[in-house]
C-alpha cells in the first residue's frame, strides 16, 4: 500500500514540475502544489493567479490555508478576510477564520464572528462563542505549569517525544544535513535519543532498514513492544489538519538489544483515511488510536488483542470525541490525556485530560494557562509520577515551527522568587559577550535575574536590524515592491542599492524561499508611482504585493540613511562604533520613543518574538556614555554601551 502511495507521489510530482514550466496562473497548478504540501509554492502560483482572476473565492480559500499550513498566520488572517467579505463564503471559512483569529489572541474579534454564525449554525457558533469566553477567562488567571524548552530543540521540527529509561525519544527533521527541497526527494524526519542528564543526543538506532518518517513512538508496559506512526509531515507546515490520509500505525517486537523486529501493519490501517498516534493502554493487549476513518474528522478509538488478532476498534465515548479533531492520545494510570480543536480551548489544539472510572471517562479537562497556548498543543506525555511532562507546541517564540517543552505544576518549582502571572515590559539584555550566551527561557516569568548558571538571558545571536532612524511599531497593511525571490538568504546586496532613493530595501522571509522587496509603501497608487521607476532601473520583473507589516519577518538590507545628511548626528568614530543597548520587547509597542528620540539614532532589531532597541550616532566612548546616563534617568535603567562589531554587538567593560 505505502508503496503505491510513495509512486503516486512520485508520478504527481513529476506531473507538477511539467506543470510549472506550461503557462504561469495556472489555477491546476497551484491546487497540485496545495495537495502535495508544497505550501510554499502554492502560495506563489495562488497569488499570481488571483491577479487575473480576483474573484475566485476558492483560489483565496487554498491561499489563505497554504499561507496557515506554513504557519505564516498573520497572511492567512488576511486572505481569510478577503474570503469572508465575499457573500459567497461558506460556514466552514467563517470558522477558519474565526479559529484563526483565536491563534492570534484575537478573541474578542472571534466571538463577534461566531455570534453572527449562529443564524447559519447555532451549535456550532454557541460552542465557539463559549470557547471564546473560556480562553479570555484561562488567560487573565497565572500559568498553572512552568514550560522550559529542551536543549535538544532545533531550527527544525521536533516532536513527539517518549520517555523510555532515562532517555527522551523524540522526532526531529533536524538530520544534520542540508535540507533536500526536492518534491520527489522530500526529508523526513527521524527519531533521535537525547539523555537528560548529560544533555547529549544521538540518532536512535532501532536496527530497521526503513526508519525514517516514523513517529512518535510508543512502548507496551512490559517493554515487548513498540506502536509507531508512518508519518508524512513536512518540515515547517501544519503536521494535523483533519484531512489526513497517507499516516499508517505498526507494531514490532522489541528484542533483548532494543532493536524493533518483525514488524507488522495493524489491521485498522486503510487507503482511503489515516489512522496514527497508538498508544498502549493498561497492558500489552490494549491500544488507544486516532483516525479519521469516518470520513469527517479524527476520534479516538480503543482496539483489544484477542487470540493475538488485534480488533478494528471502537470510538472510545461521545465525551471525548467531537465533531472536531481529537488527537495524540496518550494513556497512563486510568488517565488518557489528548489534543482537541473543537473542546473549550485558547484556540489551535489543546491538551485534554479525562480519567476512566468503570469503563466510563469523565468529561475532559482542559490542561490550563502554561502547557495550552493559543496555537498548537500536541502528543502531551507524563509518566506516573505526575510532576514532569513533556509537549509538542509551535507557539510563539519556538526555535523551530514545532518544539518540544517540558512541564512541571507551578507548585513543584522549587525557586520561590520566580513569579508567574505575568510577563514584563521588557527584559534586559545581559550576556552579550559570546562567553555569556544562553537562550531566554520561554516561561512566564515577571522578572529575569542574571544570578546563577541556570537562569537563560536574551543575546544578539541571531539578532536582525530592521528599521534605521525610524520604528516599525504596528502590524498594518502595506505594499511592497517585490523585486527578486531566492531559495537561500545569501544575497548580494550592492545590485539593489541604487533603489534606496524610493525606500528600504529589505529580506523578508517567507517559508523556505527569501523575498527581496522595496518599500513600504502606504498605499497602491504610491506604489505603483515608484513601480514604473524600479523597472526603468532594470527590475523588469518587479511587481507590487500587499501584505502586514510584520517586523519579525523583515531584515534590513540597504537603506539610503546616511550620518552625512543628518543634522544632529556625526559619523561614528573609525575606532570603536559605539552605541547603547536600551531594553527588548515582545510587543514593540511598549517602547515610548518619544523618551529617547533626542539622544540618539534610534535602532530596531529583530530576534524571534523580540523587538530590540538600539542608540547609535556617537562620535566615541565619551558621547556615548553621556547618552547613556540620560537614558538611564528616563527610565532605561539596564541601558548600557556595546560596540558594533560588524553587527556583533559586545558589551563595554568598565575600568
Amino acid at each position: 500500500m505505502r508503496k503505491l502511495q510513495k509512486l503516486s507521489l512520485l508520478i504527481a510530482a513529476l506531473f507538477l514540475f511539467g506543470l510549472q514550466v506550461s503557462a504561469q496562473g495556472s489555477r491546476e497548478k497551484a491546487d497540485l502544489q496545495y495537495k502535495l504540501k508544497a505550501y510554499d509554492l502554492s502560495i506563489e502560483s495562488y497569488q499570481e493567479y488571483l491577479t487575473n482572476n480576483p474573484e475566485d473565492i476558492v483560489a483565496m480559500g487554498r491561499l489563505a490555508s497554504s499561507y496557515e499550513r506554513s504557519n505564516d498566520l498573520i497572511s492567512a488572517a488576511r486572505w481569510y478576510e478577503k474570503v469572508i467579505e465575499n457573500h459567497q463564503h461558506s460556514v466552514y471559512q467563517e470558522i477558519r477564520y474565526g479559529k484563526l483569529l483565536m491563534k492570534l489572541g484575537l478573541y474578542d474579534r472571534a466571538e463577534s464572528l461566531f455570534k453572527k454564525m449562529k443564524a447559519k449554525s447555532p451549535f456550532i457558533a454557541q460552542q465557539y462563542v463559549n470557547s471564546c469566553e473560556f480562553a479570555k477567562n484561562i488567560l487573565a488567571l497565572g500559568d498553572k505549569y512552568l514550560l522550559s524548552q529542551l536543549r535538544a530543540s532545533s531550527a527544525f521540527d521536533d516532536f513527539g517525544v517518549e520517555i523510555k529509561d532515562n532517555n527522551l525519544l523524540y522526532c526531529s527533521f533536524d538530520t544534520g544535513k542540508k535540507s533536500n527541497q526536492s518534491l520527489i526527494q522530500r526529508q523526513t524526519s527521524k527519531i533521535y535519543k537525547y539523555n537528560r542528564n548529560t544533555n547529549t543526543k544521538e540518532e536512535f538506532k532501532s536496527g530497521m532498514k526503513n526508519f525514517s518518517g516514523i513517529g512518535p513512538v510508543r512502548f507496551s508496559p512490559s517493554g515487548k513492544y513498540v506502536v509507531y506512526t508512518r508519518n508524512s509531515f513536512v518540515n515547517g507546515t501544519q503536521q494535523i489538519t483533519g484531512l489526513e490520509n497517507d499516516m499508517s500505525t505498526y507494531i514490532a517486537e522489541v528484542d533483548a538489544d532494543g532493536n524493533f523486529i518483525n514488524e507488522k501493519a495493524l489491521p485498522f490501517n486503510g487507503v482511503d483515511y489515516s489512522t496514527a498516534f497508538a498508544c498502549f493502554g493498561d497492558d500489552d493487549n490494549e491500544l488507544y488510536y486516532s483516525s479519521n476513518k469516518n470520513g469527517k474528522n479524527f476520534d479516538i478509538y480503543k482496539s483489544i488483542k484477542v487470540d493475538d488478532e488485534w480488533s478494528q476498534g471502537n470510538s472510545i465515548d461521545k465525551n471525548i470525541n467531537t465533531i472536531g479533531n481529537e488527537i495524540t492520545p496518550y494513556y497512563t494510570d486510568g488517565t488518557l490525556y489528548f489534543s482537541s480543536d473543537y473542546l473549550n480551548g485558547l484556540g489551535g489544539y489543546d491538551v485534554f485530560k479525562s480519567n476512566v472510572y468503570k469503563g466510563e471517562w469523565s468529561f475532559p479537562m482542559n490542561m490550563g494557562k502554561g502547557i495550552n497556548s493559543p496555537n498548537d498543543d500536541l502528543y502531551f506525555v507524563q509518566k506516573s509520577n505526575k510532576k514532569i511532562g513533556y509537549l509538542t507546541s509551535n507557539r510563539l517564540g519556538s526555535k523551530g515551527g514545532y518544539d518540544i517543552y517540558s512541564t512541571r505544576p507551578v507548585s513543584n518549582v522549587s525557586d520561590k522568587s520566580i513569579a508567574y502571572e505575568e510577563i514584563p515590559e521588557a527584559v534586559d539584555l545581559y550576556g552579550l559577550q559570546e562567553t555569556n550566551t544562553v537562550d531566554v527561557r520561554l516561561s512566564s516569568v515577571a522578572n529575569v535575574s542574571n544570578s546563577g548558571a541556570n537562569v537563560e538571558m536574551l543575546t544578539f545571536d541571531g539578532a536582525k536590524m530592521i528599521a534605521y532612524d525610524e520604528v516599525i511599531l504596528s502590524p498594518s497593511t502595506v505594499y511592497f515592491i517585490q523585486l527578486a525571490s531566492l531559495s537561500h538568504s545569501r544575497v548580494r546586496s550592492n545590485k539593489f542599492k541604487k533603489l534606496t532613493r524610493y525606500g528600504n530595501v529589505y529580506k523578508v522571509r517567507k517559508g523556505r524561499t527569501t523575498k527581496i522587496r522595496l518599500g513600504y509603501f502606504v498605499s497602491e497608487s504610491e506604489a505603483k508611482s515608484v513601480l514604473s521607476s524600479v523597472k526603468r532601473k532594470g527590475f523588469r520583473d518587479a511587481f507590487i504585493v500587499e501584505d502586514l507589516l510584520n517586523s519579525s519577518e523583515l531584515e534590513l538590507l540597504e537603506s539610503s540613511y546616511t550620518f552625512g545628511n543628518n543634522e544632529k548626528y556625526s559619523r561614528p568614530a573609525e575606532v570603536g562604533n559605539y552605541k547603547i543597548k536600551l531594553a527588548a520587547y515582545t510587543n514593540p509597542l511598549y517602547f515610548d520613543v518619544n523618551k529617547v528620540k533626542d539622544l540618539g539614532v534610534i535602532e530596531q532589531w529583530s530576534k524571534g518574538k523580540w523587538t530590540i532597541f538600539i542608540l547609535s550616532g556617537y562620535t566615541g566612548l565619551t558621547d556615548a556614555e553621556a547618552a547613556m546616563r540620560k537614558a538611564r534617568n528616563r527610565g532605561y535603567t539596564t541601558a548600557e554601551v556595546v560596540i558594533d562589531e560588524g553587527g556583533i554587538l559586545t558589551r563595554v567593560k568598565s575600568n
